[in-house]
Formats: C-alpha cells, structure tokens, sequence
C-alpha cells in the first residue's frame, strides 16, 4: 500500500505534497520505483528502501516538491559538531 506524501521515510526522501502537481516526472525518471503517483495525483513514496540517492527526481521537479536526505546516520551536521566542541559538558544525548 501507497504511503501518504508527507512521511519521510528512511530520512532519504521526502516529498512535500502540498506543492506537487503530479506531473508525473519524477516517477518516470527513477530506475528504482521508489515514487508513484497515487488517485489523488500526488507523488508518493512507496519503496523508500530502493531510493539510492541519486538526485533525479529532486533536480528535475520542477515544483520543487522533493528533496534527498543524503547524510548518513552517525553523520553530527558541522554547526553541532563546533557547538558540541565549544561547549565540552554541555551536550546532551
């Protein structure tokens, strides 16, 4: 079953329904299946698994609707890193 457009799943790729007008590029251009256009004519996210962060379906949407996570998991973003480092103590898991 076809999960909504507004989970984000595997914090890999994320779909903002609200601006996706369904055109239906994203979907022809993923190899993977990842994405498919559900009865409301919206993308959905339906194998996030498969998604390799390639980047198609982000950089020719031209509603701007998807975006890729491509961080790893353990990855600390720079800005926390610095903050942590400045403030050794104060950092909480």
């Amino acid at each position: 079953m076809a999960r909504p457009a507004t989970n984000y799943d595997n914090n890999r790729i994320y779909v903002k329904s609200q601006w996706c007008k369904g055109c239906g590029i994203c979907t022809a251009l993923c190899q993977n299946r990842v994405l498919l256009i559900d009865n409301r004519g919206k993308a959905v996210v339906v194998n996030p698994e498969a998604c390799t962060g390639c980047g198609r379906c982000e950089s020719h949407c031209p509603d701007l609707a998807i975006s890729l996570d491509r961080s790893e998991k353990n990855e600390i973003p720079v800005f926390a890193e610095q903050t942590i480092n400045q403030n050794p103590g104060h950092a909480r898991a």
